[in-house]
């Protein structure tokens, strides 16, 4: 009995220090590093503002769409795996490994959504949007697009829409209705 409680109190151990991601990867670091790539995306969001601005927006309901211009930075390909995003183990993250909050911009107005779509825009003027699925923080989804955009090398104007998920598993109910409250 006592080497189960030993082996139990050790596999929780481990699972704790193995632990999850930083929080507050959303801190703009304000430069472009040599070597990485910076991929600039639109993003809309019915999320409520968080109080930690190194986080932005938390999982709760917000009171109308808020969007942001927001640069992503992504390590060189000899330092990351295709198809994952590399989280930093601790912060401030190393652009060089991790992927990295470069800037967020507000996009106050109609006029300034417009400007943005129109400098990002390529030759055919295509627009990708990704809606991300159940259980995602806003970070997941703004890097996670970020990676598909940046892997896939496609010409697109990159738009995400992140909709208040509380980012847990336990919380089924409460993401479903938020997609119900985001339309």
């Amino acid at each position: 009995m006592a080497a189960r409680l030993v082996t139990f109190v050790t596999m929780l151990a481990i699972l704790a220090s193995c632990g999850g991601r930083p929080i507050g990867v959303m801190t703009p670091t304000g430069q472009v590093v040599q070597g990485t790539t910076p991929v600039s995306l639109l993003v809309a969001t019915t999320r409520a503002p968080a109080e930690d601005k190194a986080v932005l927006f938390g999982g709760e309901r917000g009171t109308g769409l808020k969007v942001d211009a927001v640069t992503v930075s992504i390590p060189p390909a000899a330092n990351r795996k295709v198809g994952q995003v590399q989280w930093p183990k601790k912060l401030p993250p190393d652009p060089l490994k991790d992927f990295t909050t470069i800037s967020v911009e507000p996009v106050t107005s109609a006029a300034d959504t417009r400007s943005w779509i129109k400098r990002h825009s390529p030759k055919d003027r295509r627009v990708l949007v990704f809606v991300h699925g159940f259980n995602n923080r806003y970070e997941e989804s703004v890097y996670r697009f970020a990676q598909i955009v940046h892997d896939s090398g496609t010409d697109v104007v990159p738009v995400v829409f992140t909709w208040p998920s509380r980012a847990s598993i336990f919380d089924y109910n409460y993401d479903k209705e938020s997609t119900n409250y985001s339309r």
